[in-house]
C-alpha cells in the first residue's frame, strides 16, 4: 500500500512539473486594451471583456521581424489529435524565436527560445477551432 501511495504521489508531482514547465511557452490567453483609430460617424465604442485565446504559433529562424518562419518537419495525426514537430540546430548562431498569436486581436507575443533548444512539438485538436485554426492543446520543447 505504501509503495502505491509513493507511486501515486510521484505521478501527481510529475504532472505538476509538466504544467509548470508549460507556462514558459505561449500563455493560453491574454487580456488586451485595444483602441479604435477613428470612430465611424453615428457609432459608439464598447468593450468586450473576454480574454483573447491562443490562436496560433509560429517558429522563426532569427528575430520575427525578419519573417523567416519555419515549417514543421513532421506532421502526424493520432487519436483525433494532430502533432506538429519542429527540429532545430541547437546552439546555432541563428537563434529560434516563438511567436504566439491570439484571437480577436493583432497583438502577438514573441520570445527567443533557449540556445540549447533542439525541437518543439505542438499538439492540436482539429475538432476545436480558435479563429479558424485548430486549438493548440500543448507545446513542449526540448
Amino acid at each position: 500500500m505504501r509503495t502505491a501511495l509513493v507511486i501515486l504521489a510521484s505521478f501527481f508531482l510529475t504532472l505538476q512539473g509538466l504544467a509548470a514547465a508549460q507556462t514558459t511557452y505561449c500563455p493560453e490567453s491574454v487580456s488586451v486594451d485595444q483602441n479604435l483609430a477613428k470612430i465611424p460617424p453615428g457609432w459608439i465604442v464598447g468593450r468586450d471583456d473576454a480574454p483573447s485565446a491562443l490562436a496560433g504559433i509560429t517558429f522563426y529562424s532569427g528575430p520575427p521581424e525578419e519573417k523567416a518562419s519555419l515549417v514543421y518537419d513532421k506532421w502526424t495525426k493520432r487519436d483525433g489529435l494532430a502533432y506538429g514537430v519542429w527540429r532545430f540546430q541547437p546552439k546555432s548562431s541563428q537563434r529560434i524565436w516563438l511567436s504566439c498569436s491570439y484571437s480577436s486581436t493583432r497583438v502577438v507575443l514573441m520570445k527567443q527560445l533557449p540556445p540549447e533548444t533542439s525541437g518543439c512539438t505542438v499538439v492540436y485538436d482539429p475538432k476545436v477551432q480558435v479563429s479558424g485554426s485548430p486549438e493548440i492543446q500543448k507545446i513542449t520543447c526540448q
